[in-house]
């Protein structure tokens, strides 16, 4: 009984290892037509909000300015751009050219939506913790810079805004 659970254990581990590289593999084919071009626009959302970075929590806060919808706006945006063209695609064949989503072409493959939210999450996972590193270093030296001092608030402020809620916002994005 033991040795049935533990083989099925194994095979589904398998079987989902499998499904993950036939979307991997639908990916590289689908980026073999869209080239550098898909990375462009959420480079430059990210460059500008790794720039804003540049401006201490702490200033942020006392400051007049309405700069936090900036950094909410920025994030979404490169959340969203990023994962487009994993998410939906534009079908040449037909006349009219629709757009569908990359999983109504994958259900044939065959692949489980939990494997393809799965591979989605890891490509914008593998993209966010860069910027996020990226960001946390110009967060950290602006404010030992100016303020002279660099807190907690500081890393927690960087993780939120360029990590955990571009997570969140690309879960509601693959689903």
């Amino acid at each position: 009984m033991r040795d049935d659970r533990s083989e099925d254990f194994r095979n589904r581990k398998k079987r989902e290892r499998e499904e993950r590289a036939r979307i991997r593999e639908f990916d590289k084919e689908l980026f073999s037509y869209t080239g550098q071009v898909a990375w462009f626009l959420p480079g430059i959302f990210s460059f500008v909000l790794i720039i804003l970075m540049i401006i201490p929590v702490q200033e942020a806060v006392h400051s007049s300015i309405a700069i936090w919808p900036n950094f909410f706006m920025l994030a979404t945006w490169s959340t969203y751009f990023l994962l487009l063209p994993y998410v939906s695609v534009t079908d040449s064949v037909t006349p009219q050219k629709k757009t569908r989503s990359t999983y109504a072409k994958l259900k044939y493959l065959p692949v489980s939506k939990k494997q393809y939210r799965r591979v989605r999450m890891e490509y914008l996972l593998r993209y966010l913790w860069k910027v996020t590193l990226i960001g946390l270093v110009v967060q950290c030296a602006a404010a030992a810079a100016v303020l002279k001092s660099v807190t907690v608030w500081n890393v927690l402020y960087v993780v939120g805004i360029l990590l955990v809620y571009p997570l969140l916002l690309g879960r509601l994005v693959v689903s």
